[in-house]
């Protein structure tokens, strides 16, 4: 594999991101759940705000319109949300998480102190990993790359 310098950090952020969903979508089919792993914070939205607009999920995960519209009907053939119609605007729809949906999720909290320990053990290793991309983030929000550049 090449070895990536500092100017292809979003591509090693990616690999993180990549292997972190393989090794997930392992641990969630061991342990019964059916969400995809990429969709486990939308289901979480849905949840916690439901029924809900995609345009109110878009800002409440700061996620594209576009990515949240693409994920909606998978998790609806999983019988996991359903689209229905806004009593109080019938050209919008409300995502509702279903009864399977709240298992699932529930499924999945029940995961948290596992997920907390493996991670923990992951970071003793390779040092403050989740906290230094929170940083990081906050520092690229705060000031953009082209601001810390002289091009």
């Amino acid at each position: 594999m090449i070895e990536l310098n500092r100017t292809y950090l979003g591509r090693l952020s990616e690999q993180l991101s990549e292997l972190i969903e393989q090794q997930s979508t392992e641990v969630f089919k061991r342990a019964g759940l059916i969400i995809p792993v990429k969709s486990s914070s939308l289901m979480a939205a849905i949840a916690m705000l439901g029924p809900v607009s995609v345009a109110d999920l878009v800002r409440a995960l700061g996620r594209s319109h576009q990515l949240i519209q693409q994920k909606i009907p998978k998790l609806v053939a999983l019988e996991l949300v359903t689209r229905q119609p806004d009593p109080q605007d019938q050209r919008a729809i409300l995502i509702a998480i279903t009864d399977k949906g709240r298992e699932q999720l529930a499924l999945l909290d029940s995961l948290d102190g596992e997920f907390e320990r493996a991670y923990g053990e992951m970071e003793q290793d390779a040092g403050p990993v989740f906290d230094g991309i929170k940083r990081a983030i906050q520092s690229l929000r705060a000031r953009p790359l082209v601001d810390r550049m002289d091009v």
